[in-house]
């Protein structure tokens, strides 16, 4: 399959079988691949298996939340730059912003209309993929370049300056 024929890959995480439902059909009719898991620990268990394009996570879960899934899921090198869109019915700006600490890229609420959300997707991935570009560019670029954020940590860096570090 060619780049232009390739299906986008979503791992919709919810423990709500209508919001699966919902979206796994919205998803679908776009032509989009849909992963679904109804746990934390069943989406890192796929996505350990398979990397999705995006992926659209519920807050609220029984067990491993969502919050602590995205913080897993980001701590994963293939996974780092995939965007994470929240969704629940919590819309508290504490709950947002933990979302957003925790690795998310959005925040939607409950319940999801699955027009926005198709037109979120789109513009996550494609910002997804002109970061990567970028990346790319500079990795073939022969340039010792770094990014460190504010408590320190390398977050990326050239081949070249990984093998000076």
């Amino acid at each position: 399959m060619n780049a232009a024929q390739r299906r986008d890959i979503a791992l919709v995480v919810d423990d709500s079988p209508g919001t699966l439902g919902l979206l796994n059909d919205a998803l679908e009719a776009e032509g989009y691949t849909v992963l679904v898991a109804q746990s934390g620990a069943s989406a890192l268990d796929i996505a350990a298996k398979v990397t999705p394009d995006i992926v659209l996570m519920d807050a609220i879960m029984p067990g491993l939340d969502g919050f602590e899934t995205c913080r897993r899921l980001k701590r994963m090198q293939a996974l780092a730059e995939v965007p994470v869109v929240f969704m629940t019915g919590l819309s508290e700006t504490e709950h947002v912003l933990r979302a957003l600490e925790a690795g998310g890229v959005d925040y939607v609420t409950k319940p999801v209309a699955p027009p926005e959300m198709l037109a979120r997707i789109r513009v996550h991935l494609a910002n997804a993929r002109l970061a990567a570009r970028a990346r790319a560019a500079l990795d073939v670029a022969g340039r010792f370049l770094l990014a460190i954020g504010r408590d320190g940590a390398v977050r990326w860096a050239t081949p070249q300056a990984e093998r000076l570090l």
